[in-house]
């Protein structure tokens, strides 16, 4: 199908059945009007559903394109809000959201009219969505409504990391409320890469792991956000690491948000790394990888060469790598930047973000952000 889908059929049966509405509201404005009820209550919370379902059906608009470009199935974002929120938020927020300023019993049929035309005519979408994704898009229906969207999952459209639990015999994650913690072990030496919020959660979720804080050797910090940094008093014994520009965060130089929010200080001692540095702790060799943006030094970690943990220099949305959102970025663009210089890296087995899980596909993943000569050549 096209990236269209149902939505010319949609909108003109709609708009069929709202002509004789709309003609008898223009003609008899009064017989229709919904009477004890102050104006200002409709003309409130038609406002609010046409301000929350407008984000929405744009967010989703430009995940569909992508998704339909490259032939993937489109499952977070606002795909995690309901099954096809371009046609949700349409008939179940902004359609009434519109009407409901015009106090008319009639025109509040419209919403409805329209729903059940999207019913009857999404049949066909959905058998094409299962032919095409097969069991992907069976476990999808079952737990993601198809039109009404989960406004309360909106913080899960943006933050979904992995549970706690073991990823492969070397890598770990520990979830503390919207973040992971991850640990990477060679079975005699662990490290850490952040620490979440909080000591005491990040504590349970080690005791689950049967991991002992105290074995832990290295902690490295992508930065010093308190959802990577909150935790640090769980790990009196490891050393600290962190990109040397990422101090200006945490001695009072720069601040984080507004010129007024900063990050805590680290009154321990640590180790401020470069570019291209490395750590090694037995058989754990650790790179340094400067990716800055969403603060001056964030830093991502290669590990062996093979994992990478990426903090919050980028999210993974449908598989694929989107920079961080804007509003929480001191530099979008120099996000992208550091982006496109993690498309040289070879080998990577596993990527990891802090926010919104972790990739087996690196270079399928990274696609977008590839130089336009590397694609043509390797036709990828």
């Amino acid at each position: 199908m096209t990236v269209w889908g149902i939505g010319p059929k949609l909108i003109g049966l709609t708009a069929l059945y709202a002509l004789p509405a709309v003609l008898a509201e223009f003609l008899w404005p009064s017989r229709f009007a919904l009477h004890g009820v102050p104006s200002a209550v409709f003309l409130i919370a038609g406002g609010w559903l046409i301000v929350i379902g407008i984000p929405i059906w744009i967010l989703a608009s430009i995940d569909v394109d992508r998704a339909h470009d490259e032939g993937i199935l489109a499952t977070q974002g606002m795909y995690a809000l309901c099954r096809h929120p371009i046609y949700g938020t349409a008939v179940c927020l902004v359609l009434p959201g519109v009407v409901l300023l015009f106090r008319s019993v009639w025109l509040l049929t419209i919403p409805v009219a329209a729903y059940l035309f999207c019913r009857l005519l999404l049949s066909n979408e959905e058998d094409h969505l299962r032919r095409t994704f097969g069991p992907a898009y069976r476990a999808y229906e079952k737990t993601v409504p198809a039109l009404f969207p989960a406004l309360w999952k909106i913080p899960n459209a943006f933050f979904y990391p992995i549970p706690t639990g073991k990823l492969d015999e070397n890598v770990y994650a520990a979830r503390d409320g919207d973040v992971d913690m991850f640990l990477y072990t060679d079975g005699r030496n662990t490290i850490a890469v952040d620490c979440g919020y909080s000591a005491k959660r990040i504590a349970r979720e080690l005791t689950n792991l049967s991991i002992d804080p105290a074995a832990i050797t290295h902690l490295f910090l992508t930065h010093t956000d308190m959802d990577h940094a909150g935790g640090l008093e769980l790990l009196p014994h490891a050393e600290v690491h962190l990109s040397a520009a990422e101090e200006q965060m945490i001695d009072g130089r720069t601040a984080r948000l507004l010129g007024i929010f900063r990050n805590q200080p680290i009154s321990r001692p640590h180790t401020a790394l470069a570019d291209g540095d490395t750590v090694t702790a037995g058989e754990i060799r650790v790179r340094a990888v400067a990716t800055p943006g969403h603060t001056p030094g964030s830093m991502s970690f290669l590990v062996n060469d093979k994992v990478l943990f990426t903090g919050d220099a980028l999210i993974l949305r449908n598989g694929r790598v989107e920079a961080f959102y804007p509003l929480l970025c001191m530099n979008t663009e120099t996000v992208k930047t550091s982006i496109r210089r993690l498309t040289a890296l070879e080998g990577i087995v596993r990527l990891c973000t802090a926010h919104t899980g972790c990739s087996g596909a690196f270079r399928e993943a990274m696609k977008r952000w590839r130089p336009a000569g590397e694609l043509r050549e390797t036709g990828k």
